[in-house]
C-alpha cells in the first residue's frame, strides 16, 4: 500500500513538472517572439551588426550534369549481358 501511494505520489510529480516545463517553454517562444525581435535600423544605431546566418548547403552544384553522369560510366561491362536472365 505504501509502495503504491509514493508511485502514484511520484508520477503526479512528474506530470506537474512536465506541465510547467512546457508552459515554461511556451513563455520563454512567446517573449523570443514578441520581445526579442530586432529590427534592423535598431540594430544599426545600437551598434550591434547584424550578422546574415550561413547557408547549410555551400555547394551550389548539388545536381551534376547529365554529360558528367555519362561521361563516368563505364559501358564495357554491358557487351557480355545476357538479357534473357531477366525474365
Amino acid at each position: 500500500m505504501l509502495l503504491k501511494k509514493t508511485i502514484g505520489i511520484l508520477i503526479i510529480l512528474l506530470n506537474v513538472a512536465g506541465i510547467g516545463f512546457l508552459i515554461f517553454m511556451m513563455v520563454m517562444m512567446l517573449k523570443e517572439k514578441f520581445l526579442g525581435h530586432e529590427t534592423i535600423e535598431e540594430a544599426e544605431s545600437s551598434g550591434t551588426p547584424v550578422e546574415k546566418p550561413k547557408p547549410k548547403i555551400m555547394n551550389d552544384d548539388i545536381i551534376p550534369d547529365e554529360d558528367d553522369l555519362l561521361k563516368d560510366m563505364d559501358l564495357s561491362d554491358l557487351d557480355n549481358l545476357n538479357l534473357d536472365d531477366f525474365d
